[in-house]
C-alpha cells in the first residue's frame, strides 16, 4: 500500500513539474522582459529626482507615488537612463551618472 501511495505522489509531482515547465516556456520574450522591467522599478514612493552637472544641481523633479525605471546589465547594475513621470513636466529621461534620487519622507 505505501509503495502505491509513493508512486502516485511521484506521478503527481512529475505532472506538476511538466505543467510548470510548459507554462514558463510558453512565455513570450516580451512577457519575460516585462517581468524583468518590473523588478527594476522603484514603486509607490514619493521621490525627489535631481539632475547634477559638474557638481551643481541643475534641476529637480517630483515623482508622486510613482515609479522610476531603468535598464540593467548582466551583473544587475543600472545602465543608461532613468525614466519617470514627474509632477512638474511629465515624462523625463535622465542619464544615470548625473542623477540623484531621494525618498521624500512625510
Amino acid at each position: 500500500m505505501n509503495k502505491t501511495v509513493g508512486i502516485q505522489s511521484f506521478i503527481r509531482g512529475a505532472i506538476l513539474a511538466i505543467a510548470c515547465a510548459s507554462l514558463l516556456s510558453a512565455c513570450t520574450e516580451e512577457s519575460m522582459n516585462k517581468w524583468s522591467r518590473q523588478a527594476d522599478n522603484l514603486l509607490g514612493k514619493d521621490l525627489k529626482v535631481s539632475y547634477v552637472d559638474a557638481g551643481q544641481l541643475v534641476k529637480t523633479w517630483t515623482v508622486k507615488d510613482g515609479k522610476i525605471t531603468t535598464g540593467r546589465d548582466d551583473q544587475g547594475r543600472a545602465i543608461g537612463y532613468y525614466y519617470f513621470w514627474s509632477l512638474e513636466t511629465g515624462y523625463v529621461q535622465l542619464p544615470i551618472e548625473r542623477t540623484l534620487i531621494e525618498e521624500i519622507r512625510n
